[in-house]
């Protein structure tokens, strides 16, 4: 399979073939680390996932797509680019890394991107306040958080009066934090907080030594875990709220209906064909080239969002109830006085229609 990158620093473009979605991964990661400007772009829609010449789906164009950065929350993501499922479905997409779910949100808003991954508490902060932004399918509906600290540290209790980061104030990271301090006996307000906006950063911190404590997602909890850095809770134990989201400009949606029903098909794709127990060294092996982890931790991610939480929805669904939810616990962090209704940022038309035509209940 050819994936053509397009590299952009400081006005310079240079357009490389190669060969593989491997050098898609790698590039990936060199983004979420350095936090520089690149898009990879997937080879224009002309063959199957099998490599056949394929006539009868019409060559839709290019959808922009960004993430926070590589992390195994994209992992349906990353399987529809290499196993050739949005081309299947007469797209190209194009991925970018936003380096913050916020500036995710802020993309859909000015039309900068097509589809953007974000938490779901930053699209409802977007149209609680007049933006144009909205969910229409579940990413990490089981959240894959944990609490990681140094090994000295062996309860939640003992971080009072201690440094814990999490994404945000009123980002979702902070409700999970919230729940499993409250739980633990430990009032969210006896510690003190670093706001940093992605996984990589918040490990970083947590090895520095500049915190006691950091909310991680897989695979980079694995790899504090190795590290001497052990995970004490698990968000889905004490707040089992959605996580992630795809959001969109509901302008762009309903003028590009068939590119979006052709992304959110070839993302049920993905995510099917994670779940299939036949593609997991596949699976492990694709998420150990786009993040640069280990094959360890790859091998303990699969097991932990595939086996045990399942985080993936694999129609795509959110629930109006759950997001309600989310959107109500948001009220007790300050981020507005009175809950928005789901009608303000929840629309499922086109998952639910994408599911349906691809036969999923």
């Amino acid at each position: 399979m050819i994936v053509n990158l397009v590299v952009r620093k400081r006005r310079r473009a240079v357009s490389l073939p190669i060969a593989g979605f491997m050098a898609l991964g790698l590039l990936l990661a060199a983004c979420g680390s350095s936090g520089s400007s690149s898009t990879a772009t997937t080879s224009s829609p002309n063959t199957t996932a099998a490599g056949s010449t394929t006539t009868a789906v019409p060559n839709l164009g290019t959808v922009t797509f960004s993430q926070v950065g590589p992390d195994a929350g994209k992992w349906p993501i990353y399987a529809a680019i290499s196993q050739g499922f949005f081309k299947q479905e007469g797209i190209s997409v194009s991925v970018s890394v936003s380096g913050s779910s916020p500036s995710g949100v802020q993309e859909v808003l000015a039309n900068s991107v097509n589809i953007a991954e974000v938490g779901d508490t930053d699209a409802i902060s977007g149209a609680a306040a007049g933006g144009s932004v909205v969910l229409v399918a579940g990413e990490e509906n089981a959240p894959p958080y944990v609490i990681n600290v140094p090994k000295s540290i062996t309860s939640i209790a003992q971080l009072k009066g201690k440094k814990v980061s999490v994404a945000a104030p009123t980002n979702i990271t902070k409700l999970y934090w919230n729940a499993i301090a409250t739980a633990n006996g430990l009032n969210p307000a006896d510690v003190t907080y670093l706001y940093s906006p992605t996984t990589g950063d918040r490990f970083a911190a947590l090895k520095g030594g500049v915190v006691q404590a950091a909310i991680l997602l897989p695979p980079f909890s694995f790899e504090a875990a190795a590290q001497g850095y052990p995970a004490i809770a698990s968000a889905a134990k004490y707040l089992p709220y959605p996580f992630t989201a795809l959001a969109v400009n509901p302008t762009w949606a309903s003028a590009n209906s068939a590119k979006l029903l052709a992304f959110l098909k070839g993302y049920l794709l993905g995510v099917k064909w994670l779940y299939d127990p036949a593609n997991q060294a596949a699976a492990i092996s694709l998420l150990v080239s786009v993040t640069k982890t280990t094959q360890s931790a790859a091998t303990q991610s699969y097991d932990f969002f595939v086996n045990q939480l399942k985080t993936f929805p694999t129609n795509g669904s959110l629930s109006d109830t759950e997001m309600a939810k989310v959107a109500q616990a948001m009220v007790g962090l300050g981020a507005f006085k009175q809950a928005p209704p789901t009608s303000k940022f929840l629309d499922t038309s086109y998952i639910t229609k994408a599911a349906q035509q691809l036969g999923i209940s």
